[in-house]
C-alpha cells in the first residue's frame, strides 16, 4: 500500500488531555490492558497518575468514573476535538466546550451510540433530531446496550443536558487545572522524547509504518494526521467525524507501541497469538469480519460493548496481524486478514509435526 495522502505525526495537548481522563478513569483496568499486551506500566506512567490521582477531591473522583469509566460518556470530547483542528491547547477547547449549546453535547453522544439508527446526515429528519432531546431519547429507547449503567448514563444525559453539560464541563476544567496542567509540560516532553524513532520509521517507509502500526490498508482521505500518546502507551484508536466528509482522519499511536513488535522466540510469539484468540468477543469479532468489512461503532453496537472496547480487542488482533483497516464510504471499516490469522496455526501445527 502506497498512502496517497500527506501522513504528519503529531503532539496534540487536547488529545492527550483527552487520554489522561481515560487512564485516570479506568485506573486500574487501564494498568491491566498494558499488561495483557505483555508490558509493564512505566514508572513515568504510574508516577504521572498517582500524582493526578493525589489532585482529586472525593466528588471530582465521583464525576470523573461517572464520565470516563468503562460505562462514561466523556469519549465524546473527541468531538470537540476534530470540530476544532485549530485548537492546539486545552484551555481553548474547554473554552469552545463551555459555550456550545448542550443539546449539541446530547446530539454527540446519541450519535456515537446509536450510529445505526440514525438517519441520514443532513436531512430534514437529520436535522429535527439534532434539536430535539425528546426525539433523542425516543431513539436511544430503540438501541440496546449491553451495559445497564451505560444505557442510565445515556438517557439521564437526554433528560437533563444543561445540567449535564455543566457537570461535564466543570469536571474537565477541574481536573486540568488541579491534576493535569501542573504535569502537562512534563508528559508533552515524554511524547518528544519517542517522537524521533517514530518519524525515522514515518519518513523511511510510510506505507510500513501504517499497515505495521495502523493495519492502515488503504485511505482515500486527504489528510491522515497521528497523535503520538503517552496515555493511550500502546496500540491506536481511530477517529473521524464520519458526517464531514472533508475531515481529517486522526489516529491516536501509543508511544510504546513499537514494544508490541519486538522480536519474539518461539514460545512469546505463540503465547501473544493465542492470547490474541483467547477472548470470546475477539473470537467473535474475527466471525464477524470473516463475512464481511465492519466499522468500529457497527462492531460495538452488534456485540453491545463500547468503541473503547472494540479498541481494545482489536489491539490484540493488530498485534497479529489477524485485521487491516480500510477508509471507505466516508467510513473506516476492520477487514479480515485470514492469511496472517492461519499462517501462525499452520506453523504451530507444523512445528510439533
Amino acid at each position: 500500500m502506497a498512502p496517497s495522502q500527506p501522513i504528519t505525526l503529531h503532539i496534540h495537548p487536547p488529545f492527550e488531555y483527552l487520554y489522561s481522563l481515560f487512564a485516570l478513569g479506568t485506573k486500574e483496568h487501564y494498568y491491566t490492558m498494558i499488561r495483557e499486551c505483555d508490558l509493564e506500566p512505566s514508572r513515568q506512567i504510574v508516577t504521572a497518575l498517582d500524582e493526578m490521582s493525589a489532585g482529586l477531591s472525593v466528588y471530582l473522583e465521583r464525576e470523573l468514573e461517572y464520565f470516563f469509566d468503562l460505562s462514561g460518556l466523556g469519549y465524546i470530547l473527541y468531538k470537540y476535538i476534530l470540530s476544532h483542528p485549530e485548537l492546539t491547547e486545552v484551555t481553548s477547547l474547554l473554552n469552545v466546550l463551555q459555550r456550545s449549546d448542550a443539546t449539541a453535547l446530547a446530539f454527540h453522544i446519541v450519535s456515537s451510540v446509536g450510529k445505526n439508527k440514525m438517519p441520514q446526515a443532513h436531512t430534514k429528519q437529520w436535522d429535527k433530531l439534532q434539536h430535539s432531546a425528546a426525539e433523542m431519547l425516543q431513539l436511544v429507547n430503540g438501541v440496546e446496550f449491553q451495559d445497564p449503567v451505560r444505557r442510565e448514563r445515556v438517557i439521564e444525559s437526554l433528560r437533563n443536558p444543561e445540567e449535564t453539560k455543566q457537570r461535564f464541563c466543570w469536571l474537565l476544567t477541574q481536573v486540568y487545572t488541579r491534576c493535569y496542567s501542573p504535569l502537562e509540560s512534563r508528559i508533552l516532553q515524554w511524547i518528544s522524547d519517542e517522537q524521533g524513532k517514530y518519524q525515522s520509521m514515518l519518513d523511511e517507509n510510510p506505507s510500513a509504518f501504517v499497515e505495521q502500526y495502523m493495519n492502515l490498508e488503504a485511505s482515500r482521505q486527504p489528510d491522515l494526521h497521528i497523535h503520538l500518546s503517552f496515555f493511550k502507551y500502546v496500540s491506536w484508536h481511530h477517529y473521524s467525524l464520519y458526517d464531514k466528509e472533508d475531515s481529517p482522519d486522526w489516529f491516536i499511536l501509543g508511544a510504546y507501541s513499537d514494544q508490541l513488535f519486538r522480536k519474539n522466540i518461539f514460545a512469546d510469539k505463540y503465547s501473544s497469538f493465542f492470547k490474541a484468540l483467547s477472548d470470546p468477543n475477539r473470537i467473535e469479532i474475527l466471525k464477524l469480519l470473516s463475512k464481511r468489512p465492519w466499522f468500529g461503532q457497527e462492531l460495538a453496537e452488534q456485540l453491545q460493548i463500547t468503541p473503547a472496547t472494540v479498541s481494545y480487542h482489536m489491539s490484540f488482533l493488530q498485534k497479529i496481524g489477524a485485521v487491516t483497516f480500510q477508509r471507505a464510504d466516508n467510513r473506516s471499516y476492520y477487514s479480515l486478514n485470514g492469511a496472517k490469522l492461519i499462517k501462525p496455526l499452520e506453523e504451530f501445527s507444523h512445528y510439533f509435526q
